[in-house]
């Protein structure tokens, strides 16, 4: 079932888009092979595209042995990455739907302004980090709580070069939600269970949660 936008929403989200500072390529991965939202992904993507001369979107139909896949490091369909004249590590898994529409359209101003808006304290812990860190932030569409928690894991992603960050959409990737026992939203895992944060908390308390799962 394709995602239609209507006109009200394109009008807002085109005003939104007048504030983009550098141009964003925003790269889909899709596949024909047993993947029922590609096609959802794919139109809902070239729909925002239209709404603004600074996206470009690039689509790889292609499966996990594709060099495209393996340098963007996706591991599952459909996927989405965002990346600027860099790329900072931030994704989508499932389509960003429902409530998430807002996280996508953030995201993409996000890596255009190429500013995260940390408290200075902030950006001089991730200054610290060591080793590399994957936020993977389970959300469903309807979750009123889940758009600030993405967002917030997609501005450390932006903010360092060692983190990494991604919405995943937890009943589309059920699979992946049970092998991490993800029973609310948002729940945020920190390098494969490493670590975990559960619901909505403030940038600080998940550095710092950051930090214990790397001890």
């Amino acid at each position: 079932m394709p995602v239609m936008l209507d006109e009200s929403v394109k009008q807002q989200v085109s005003q939104r888009f007048t504030d983009m500072k550098e141009s964003v390529t925003i790269r889909v991965f899709s596949t024909k092979d047993h993947c029922l939202l590609c096609n959802e992904m794919l139109d809902l993507v070239e729909q925002v595209g239209k709404l603004s001369d600074k996206i470009t979107i690039k689509h790889c139909d292609c499966n996990e042995n594709d060099p495209e896949m393996k340098k963007y490091g996706i591991t599952d369909h459909p996927a989405l990455a965002i990346e600027g004249d860099e790329d900072y590590g931030i994704r989508f898994y499932g389509v960003p739907a429902g409530k998430e529409f807002t996280t996508l359209i953030e995201s993409i101003m996000l890596v255009s302004s190429k500013d995260p808006i940390l408290a200075p304290e902030i950006k001089e812990m991730l200054k610290k980090l060591q080793k590399d860190v994957n936020l993977k932030v389970f959300v469903t569409l309807q979750c009123p709580y889940c758009p600030a928690m993405v967002l917030r894991a997609h501005k450390l992603a932006l903010a360092s070069d060692k983190v990494s960050a991604e919405m995943i959409e937890a009943s589309q990737f059920a699979e992946l939600a049970s092998k991490f026992d993800i029973f609310g939203v948002p729940n945020t895992i920190i390098n494969n269970g490493k670590g975990s944060v559960e619901g909505l908390v403030t940038e600080d308390v998940l550095v710092k949660a950051i930090f214990q799962a790397l001890e």
